[in-house]
């Protein structure tokens, strides 16, 4: 058991305080490509391709115990309609020394088409593989690791911590069975950038597209994969991907991307450490007594990590092209990312016109994928450092011996010393991520047909929590998972006052503009779409604005709106269902700064989607309704007598049964 404040919401068992967190784990999968991974998985295919390990391998220094309908703790078994996979995980104690991580090979790359660096004009035509089914089972428990040093439990997946990667290629299909093995805590998973068109019920947060899944209990999600890139997995429940570590890339592959295929795809995950589980720092923030003493400021991390992990290293051949895929999964804080002596080429987001950098800004959930050539010679190796920016962060509270930045290596010659990190706090570079243009060039969407006006800001509710509140209301979750009658499914009112719901006509092109009224920068994503970015006000010196229309925005999902500024973003509401736009500053989440948009009600409703069967049976069995308005009320849908409108003073995150 944890020996910190957290016997209540986790069970573990491990003597490990080493420094690295990853597990090693055998696989072998047969499936619709070949695959060298460093998790020493081999695989069968029509196609041959080198991939680059998500996860970095290590020595761990994680102990777990979990059970899942397939066999776990020590193997756990997935399969698909067109593939067979076993995989093997174990978990071993160490010492309390460094251990250095090694990445080698990570995700599948079809070698059939032209290997070349940038956009290169192709002298074949690339092998599509076929799309199929990947299915996977996931046990949801507690796993102890130590990634920089401090020992505590974090959520992992059939016994695995950092949490596995999700790898499919474009046109696949996704089915995860889910079993919450937590003991305390509900769960839910969010995909981060998928659009879930015609699944809304798969997008993932508790309590607006399903129902939490609470312990013990199993859960489906199966969705179409349409978008190539790269994305991310996470909890969307309580803050439970916080602190608690329960998030992990999510990859998909594209044989025609317009870079070409590199020879080998890194992924680099970008995440802040805390010492303490996620439900004690909820609790404590969100209290009347942080208000007072710290004015409401958020809970400041540890440490900064690279792949869940410090001192990673990755093995690198020279004179060849990697493709580096980044996202920052972290909480709170932006980070620059730079390798020394290597510029990116930054050719994915949405796909981009290649634009050269030679450091990254990264803000929280986003990510870019970047070509990086290496050098011709093995002569040296070279640092790569993720710095944190300190802006969110309150100096009156922030950790004593806070690691800001994180360490990695590309390793030419493993036999050669490792240089060691310089100071990326004096090398900080102006950044302008609108300069970036979409491959596709697609133009600056029309004059809208729909407004939404959202100002942002913070301010204590009547119980004295700092609360996130967009236009003076703060974002409630409500009783019901609603289906509403077709005469009332486009009234905003029966969502309740504290859901903040903007209905969203079908097809109607769609501007929000956002005025940030607070003294800090916030990342706003939107679930279910991908915006074009028209304006934004600029953040200083080194954070330049936008101010006349481009002719061809660029598009994510995620932007930041500096401090003290604004920004307008535009998009066509043709993605019926249920999407949040919320600050991803994930205590910000937690404290309500979120919107609802509820897009083509009528047209979602009139295509009858079909609500899956675990779906139903989760609310079902915590006494959820799955019909009437916030209050539940399905007699009288206009009366919201008994909506949520405060938030509760015992506030736990995503425990069921939080202390007394």
């Amino acid at each position: 058991m944890s020996t910190s404040k957290t016997s209540s919401t986790s069970t573990s068992k491990s003597s490990s305080t080493s420094k690295t967190s990853t597990s090693s784990s055998t696989s072998k999968t047969t499936s619709t490509s070949t695959s060298k991974t460093s998790s020493t998985s081999t695989s069968k295919s029509t196609s041959t391709s080198k991939t680059s390990s998500v996860s970095s391998t290590s020595k761990s220094s994680s102990t777990s115990k979990s059970s899942s309908t397939s066999k776990s703790s020590s193997t756990a078994k997935a399969s698909s309609t067109s593939s067979t996979s076993k995989t093997s995980s174990t978990s071993k104690s160490s010492s309390t020394s460094k251990v250095s991580t090694t990445s080698k090979t990570l995700t599948t790359l079809s070698t059939s088409a032209t290997k070349s660096t940038l956009f290169p004009a192709p002298t074949s035509t690339p092998k599509v593989p076929k799309p199929i089914l990947r299915t996977f089972n996931w046990n949801i428990g507690w796993v102890r690791a130590a990634p920089d040093g401090f020992a505590r439990p974090f959520v992992g997946i059939n016994g695995q911590w950092p949490c596995p990667p999700l790898v499919a290629n474009l046109g696949d299909e996704i089915k995860i069975n889910v079993v919450n093995n937590l003991g305390n805590q509900s769960t839910a998973i969010h995909f981060h950038g998928l659009y879930q068109e015609n699944t809304t019920y798969s997008d993932g947060p508790a309590m607006v597209t399903q129902c939490p899944i609470q312990p013990g209990a199993s859960f489906v999600y199966q969705f179409k994969i349409n978008q190539p890139g790269t994305y991310w997995y996470h909890a969307h429940i309580g803050g439970q991907y916080i602190a608690d570590g329960f998030r992990g890339p999510l990859i998909v592959h594209d044989v025609l991307a317009p870079y070409g295929v590199p020879d080998q795809e890194v992924v680099v995950s970008l995440t802040d450490l805390y010492h303490t589980e996620a439900p004690y720092l909820i609790h404590d923030y969100l209290s009347a007594n942080n208000t007072d003493t710290t004015g409401g400021a958020e809970p400041v991390p540890n440490s900064a990590l690279i792949n869940e992990a410090q001192n990673v290293k990755f093995n690198v051949l020279p004179g060849k092209t990697y493709l580096f895929r980044v996202v920052n999964m972290g909480a709170v804080a932006a980070q620059y990312l730079q390798f020394d002596q290597h510029d990116m080429t930054i050719v994915d987001g949405i796909y981009t016109q290649p634009m050269t950098v030679s450091q990254l800004f990264v803000g929280v959930a986003q990510r870019y994928s970047v070509l990086v050539k290496t050098k011709t010679t093995t002569s040296q190796n070279f640092a790569i450092v993720a710095l944190m920016n300190t802006q969110m962060f309150d100096s009156t509270i922030t950790p004593a011996g806070q690691q800001k930045s994180a360490t990695g290596w590309l390793v030419y010659d493993a036999a050669k010393a490792l240089p060691a990190p310089f100071d990326l706090s004096t090398k900080i570079q102006p950044w302008d991520d609108t300069r970036l243009v979409p491959y596709d060039v697609q133009k600056i969407l029309p004059n809208p047909s729909t407004y939404v006006y959202l100002t942002a800001d913070f301010g204590p509710n009547s119980w004295g929590s700092t609360r996130g509140m967009f236009n003076g209301v703060t974002y409630l979750s409500q009783k019901a998972t609603l289906t509403a009658p077709a005469s009332l499914v486009s009234t905003p009112t029966i969502y309740g006052p504290n859901s903040n719901t903007f209905v969203l006509p079908y097809k109607s092109v769609v501007e929000v503009n956002i005025n940030n009224h607070d003294t800090r920068a916030h990342p706003f994503h939107l679930h279910g779409h991908a915006f074009q970015i028209i304006s934004r006000g600029a953040g200083g010196a080194n954070f330049p604005g936008l101010f006349n229309d481009p002719p061809i925005p660029l598009r994510r999902d995620t932007i930041i709106v500096y401090e003290g500024s604004s920004a307008t973003v535009r998009f066509v509401a043709d993605n019926p269902g249920i999407q949040l736009f919320h600050c991803h500053t994930e205590w910000h989440v937690e404290s309500g700064l979120t919107a609802t948009f509820v897009e083509a009600p009528d047209v979602l409703q009139a295509r009858k989607p079909y609500i899956p069967v675990s779906h139903r049976n989760v609310c079902d069995a915590q006494g959820i309704l799955r019909k009437g308005n916030a209050a539940g009320n399905y007699k009288n849908w206009n009366d919201l007598t008994g909506a949520v409108t405060e938030s509760d003073e015992n506030y736990w995150g995503a425990l069921v049964k939080p202390p007394s």
